[in-house]
């Protein structure tokens, strides 16, 4: 659908992992939802990409799912529709390079299916954005927001060459939003000096659906589990590295990976395209406005340490679709979504949450970096003690694990 016919309840800007699934749920419940898409979409859902051990997809981005948003997406009938890309973490590996200590977190152990999921971007949104059409959701294409207006029973948005009115509006447009700009929210930012390298690394050996955290003096570098003997990686830099490590070739890059990984999984074979991003925390002063309410990247974006920052934002998902829950079926046209009391009280219901995660990943991108070989020790001390300590264990697996 390329142009809104009508105002409505709801309106989303930001087709991606948070604002497809969302409008998904929000239609469902009873509301009329426009989701208004800055691009214009050509998908290949429906027809994944061939992948084998010959010709694996190493051009692929990356998100872990936790346990916590794997079980809401199943609770809003949406996990089968993404459930065939999803690769599951059977055990969690947290260790300092050059140090004694490491933690694991067993699914098995925790009486889990599986410790998290990781899945592409791209295949999973494309086939959230197909499950659109089995829906009353308008889902406006190419399309980009470029004003709004606030009144008193709603807000006007002005895209292309119209225009559509609702009386809540939801930014997921990601951490550039322009949304939060028009309505005037300011961002507060804390650089953490560092760089991370993402992509996808061909493995000679099977991983075992293990998920690996290794921290080195300049940060944390993470490989997770993908089909067919691949891992999708977050290689955390310094920023005096980026410019030669980004200048590299594949093999020299791929030699560089080995290095700081080690052999565990035997030769890294290939490397697919990489990017190169800053690393930096950007929170909204204010996660709701005047008949408005900030999700995902729009609202906060975080350290990529301990894959936090996505189902974070997915559990403000799943506590803003509660709150918009209708009573009954003539509730959703009686009640009124944009309140100010019901954004106030769901934001409210949020922040310890929100506040805990910012802490805790906070801490780990700060905490495990640096040279110094005393609080390299102290921090190797660390993850034996957690390691064996119960509950510690405990409560480091309910937050890996979505469920704190």
């Amino acid at each position: 659908m390329n142009n809104a016919n009508s105002d409505v309840d709801i309106a989303i800007v930001g087709a991606g992992l948070v604002g497809t699934p969302l409008a998904n749920v929000l239609s469902a419940q009873g509301w009329s939802v426009a989701l208004l898409d800055a691009n214009t979409r050509t998908t290949n859902a429906g027809q994944p990409q061939a992948q084998n051990a010959q010709t694996p997809d190493l051009n692929q981005r990356c998100t872990a799912l936790s346990l916590g948003t794997r079980l809401w997406l199943e609770s809003q009938n949406l996990w089968n529709t993404i459930a065939d890309d999803a690769c599951p973490i059977s055990q969690v590996h947290v260790s300092h390079k050059g140090y004694f200590g490491s933690t694991r977190l067993n699914a098995d152990e925790l009486n889990a299916d599986a410790v998290g999921y990781v899945v592409n971007n791209q295949t999973v949104n494309d086939q959230l954005v197909l499950g659109l059409s089995a829906t009353s959701v308008q889902h406006v294409t190419g399309m980009r927001v470029n004003n709004i207006h606030v009144e008193d029973d709603g807000v006007r948005v002005y895209f292309g060459d119209t225009s559509l009115k609702a009386r809540l509006l939801i930014a997921a447009d990601g951490v550039s939003s322009t949304t939060r700009q028009s309505v005037g929210i300011q961002t507060h930012q804390v650089d953490y000096e560092q760089s991370a390298f993402l992509g996808t690394v061909q493995l000679e050996r099977e991983h075992d659906n293990i998920a690996y955290e290794r921290f080195t003096s300049s940060g944390p570098l993470a490989l997770l589990p993908r089909p067919a003997k691949t891992m999708s990686f977050v290689d955390c830099v310094e920023p005096d590295e980026r410019e030669s490590i980004q200048s590299l070739s594949d093999d020299a890059y791929l030699q560089r990976l080995q290095q700081r990984f080690g052999y565990r999984l035997g030769d890294f074979r290939r490397v697919g395209p990489r990017i190169a991003v800053p690393l930096v925390r950007i929170e909204a002063a204010t996660q709701v406005a005047e008949r408005t309410v900030l999700l995902g990247n729009a609202m906060r974006l975080l350290h990529p340490v301990g894959g936090q920052g996505y189902n974070l934002a997915m559990r403000d998902v799943a506590q803003l679709c509660r709150s918009l829950q209708p009573l009954n079926e003539h509730d959703s046209s009686a009640r009124d979504p944009g309140s100010a009391e019901l954004l106030q009280q769901f934001s409210n219901t949020r922040k310890r949450d929100q506040q805990q995660v910012v802490q805790f990943t906070d801490t780990l991108a700060r905490g495990f970096r640096g040279k110094a070989s005393l609080p390299a020790h102290v921090r190797a001390l660390g993850l034996l003690s957690l390691d064996t300590l119960s509950p510690l264990r405990k409560q480091f697996a309910q937050r890996t694990m979505g469920l704190g």
